[in-house]
């Protein structure tokens, strides 16, 4: 199984320097490129060193959740390895649609490490859970804050349908994650359009016992779940903490331009609403609908002459840097395993010949 061809990922990486280009180009535009310049050299760096930091928790958080659902199926699995798992996903989730390909391309990460298929998807659905309870209640938080603000912030503005959407889509997929995990009717029905889809595909005899076994070896691991709460509770608890460290990259580049009149609370959980809300729109890295929602929700806690420099400070952090990041990890990570294969493959072969002589 492959994550996506070549061509997807071109494709998909295209598209977000279009869209990037386009919302650099829109918000220089108008908010006057010159005045966009002259805030960020007035930037207090060491305001953006914790937001880099927690850019950096957010993907140990999804390391760390992927080795508990690991474990749980009884593979004991290294950091670096699940940090490889987790830059997959954010890698490929940021260059396709809806982040389709963030997680076929883990599951095939792992079924190459000799990860059973079966296994690597309870893991992350697992790690969903925990996503999904995390962002909600973020959400959810921004919303109360939002509505006793002061400042009004939703007075005025058009986008409550998308903000309720953004919910409903949220809830419904955390709903079916939950019934996948603790139904046994719900996996029963999925098996049987699973089976059907794969038999119409494929027409080899074992397709189905296949899928039998997958789904099969997939209830044994929820079994597990169910006598170890323990280690949802756990999941949960590292995703609230992984999203509340990311949403605060907003807080401190807030910080860095000099303002202080907005609370980390107000500020954390409404960049965490913005984010439940534009998550259901199918874009790469919800590039265009996040630097938009951000202009609308933000532009009475950031004043107005610094607002576009603010949107492209907080994209350039939590997205266009740990996009590079996770590419030049999997590139590094992929060069130094070859590598070791290859020493591998050389001492086999050696080890023969001296055998042979």
């Amino acid at each position: 199984m492959k994550p996506c061809n070549k061509k997807s990922v071109y494709i998909g990486a295209a598209l977000i320097i279009l869209l990037a280009g386009l919302t650099v180009y829109i918000i220089s535009k108008e908010f006057g490129i010159t005045s966009v310049k002259d805030v960020l050299k007035s930037v207090n760096l060491w305001f953006l060193i914790p937001a880099v930091i927690c850019m950096l928790m957010f993907s140990v958080g999804e390391a760390l959740n992927i080795r508990l659902g690991l474990k749980l199926s009884g593979y004991k699995t290294g950091f670096f390895s699940a940090l490889k798992y987790a830059y997959t996903g954010f890698f490929f989730s940021m260059v396709t649609p809806s982040a389709s390909g963030g997680q076929p391309a883990q599951i095939y990460m792992m079924h190459r490490d000799k990860i059973k298929v079966s296994h690597a998807s309870f893991s992350l659905l697992l790690e969903l859970i925990g996503y999904e309870v995390a962002s909600i209640s973020i959400a959810f938080v921004g919303v109360i804050v939002s509505l006793v603000s002061p400042l009004k912030l939703f007075e005025g503005l058009s986008i409550g349908w998308v903000l309720i959407l953004g919910f409903l889509v949220n809830f419904a997929l955390l709903t079916g994650l939950l019934l996948i995990m603790y139904s046994k009717r719900a996996v029963k029905v999925i098996a049987g359009i699973a089976i059907k889809l794969g038999s119409f595909f494929s027409k080899k005899k074992d397709t189905r016992v296949k899928l039998l076994r997958t789904f099969a070896e997939y209830r044994i691991s929820a079994k597990r779940l169910k006598g170890n709460h323990g280690v949802l509770v756990r999941v949960i608890l590292i995703s609230l903490v992984q999203f509340a460290a990311y949403h605060s990259i907003t807080y401190f580049s807030y910080r860095s331009f000099g303002l202080s009149e907005r609370s980390f609370i107000e500020v954390m959980s409404l960049q965490g609403l913005l984010f439940t809300a534009v998550s259901c729109i199918p874009l790469p890295g919800s590039a265009g609908a996040m630097e938009g929602g951000f202009s609308l929700l933000f532009k009475k806690i950031f004043s107005e002459g610094i607002l576009g420099s603010a949107i492209i400070l907080c994209r350039l952090i939590s997205f266009a840097l740990p996009l590079v990041l996770s590419g030049l990890f999997l590139l590094i990570y992929g060069r130094i395993a070859k590598t070791k294969r290859g020493i591998g493959v050389n001492n086999i072969v050696s080890d023969n010949a001296e055998r042979a002589a």
